[in-house]
């Protein structure tokens, strides 16, 4: 059986490395930003501690997916190389024994400059988190997180014998607080007794989906999801944060709920709604047997007052309506697509009607020479069609 050993330097440096024939390493190495560098969709910087691919890289979150095969043999080595706080690798979610799941007190602890090693065996197919839970309430602010997932055996498959699917994406929600990530706390050396009256009240300012929102969220590479009619997507969720999630699927998109806290559910749930708490991982199918433009709302919500504090919007795209140049019709299209401000229309010209996805009239006007934009910033999110005198298109406003 391949054995994976993974190797965390930096905070932590991550290896896989494979015990049969052949041997593969990857190394991926942890840190703490010593000034501001994570962009937010604002343009502000925010400081960070987290995970990197390379020592020279910048922090991001999520921290790189973990990910393996059910049954493998994992060694995962920590190197803590710090500022002088301690840390610990936990495995959210996995059956794993206690000297090996990274509680503090519990199990060892990783000082600074010192190496060590979890080992541990892949457990069935899911998803599951990792983190530091050394000052966790602070460490996993920073950003020293990231997701673990298992495949099964056919990774096209949820589990063995389980729902086959075609593609899959995955989403970490969580919120940032930027009084936290400044340097006289983000750098202090905090101990378990302390740290807890050092940390200001929690009132994060931005609401994330993998480290990123508002029109940050429009990029394939960070949570929007394409895909084909009748193509069957894997979409895992995983709450990091300290908010309550409140997610509402288009209903075109038949969500399934096929697992909560990586195991299967006794049977599938259908529902356009689902609650993700805090440490909660699910695993939800969709599939549309259409083409559609729209997209899923994430909800944060207080826990202690249950108030709505931010929306977020991921656009879904079935069937390629969503792209940064919508080519319906020869060489007329327009971009972007989806927008949050302006819209550029290329080779139409004349009257242009916008209708809202009831059909009402939004908006009148006439286009005269080849390429012309229209303000749409004043519109409320959604689904919208632009008809013209002979070629009809749609977009998503955010």
């Amino acid at each position: 059986m391949m054995k994976k050993i993974i190797l965390i330097f930096g905070m932590i440096t991550i290896a896989f490395v494979s015990m049969a024939q052949q041997m593969t390493n990857t190394f991926i190495f942890s840190k703490m930003d010593i000034a501001p560098q994570h962009t937010l969709w604002d343009g502000n910087n925010t400081m960070l501690m987290g995970f990197t691919p390379l020592m020279g890289s910048p922090i991001d979150i999520p921290g790189p997916t973990l990910r393996y095969t059910e049954g493998d043999s994992v060694e995962l080595q920590l190197r803590n190389m710090s500022q002088g706080a301690s840390h610990t690798i936990h495995l959210h979610g996995l059956d794993v024994d206690q000297w090996n799941d990274g509680v503090p007190h519990l199990s060892w602890e990783v000082g600074h400059n010192e190496t060590k090693s979890y080992y541990f065996k892949a457990p069935h197919p899911g998803t599951y988190l990792y983190h530091c839970h050394f000052t966790s309430s602070l460490h996993v602010q920073a950003g020293m997180y990231g997701l673990l997932i298992v495949d099964a055996q056919n990774p096209s498959e949820t589990w063995d014998g389980g729902y086959a699917f075609h593609k899959e994406y995955a989403w970490m929600t969580s919120e940032l607080d930027t009084v936290w990530h400044t340097d006289s706390i983000i750098n202090a050396v905090h101990d378990t007794t302390t740290h807890l009256r050092l940390l200001p009240d929690y009132n994060p300012q931005y609401f994330l989906v993998n480290g990123r929102s508002e029109h940050q969220l429009l990029d394939t590479n960070v949570a929007a999801i394409t895909a084909k009619a009748n193509e069957t997507i894997l979409l895992r969720l995983a709450n990091i944060g300290y908010y309550g999630n409140k997610f509402h699927f288009p209903m075109h998109l038949n969500a399934r709920i096929i697992s909560s806290d990586g195991r299967p559910l006794p049977s599938i749930e259908i529902s356009d709604t689902l609650d993700v708490l805090p440490g909660e991982r699910y695993q939800v199918l969709l599939q549309s047997t259409s083409e559609i433009i729209d997209s899923i709302s994430v909800k944060y919500f207080n826990l202690n007052t249950q108030n709505i504090e931010s929306i977020q919007m991921v656009p879904v795209n079935i069937s390629g309506f969503i792209s940064s140049v919508d080519e319906l019709s020869g060489d007329s299209y327009i971009y972007p697509n989806p927008t949050n401000g302006k819209i550029n229309l290329v080779n139409v010209k004349g009257e242009i009607n916008i209708y809202d996805s009831f059909g009402k009239l939004i908006l009148k006007t006439t286009l005269n020479t080849n390429e012309e934009n229209i303000d749409v910033s004043h519109l409320n999110s959604g689904v919208y069609f632009i008809k013209t005198t002979n070629k009809n298109f749609k977009f998503l406003k955010l």
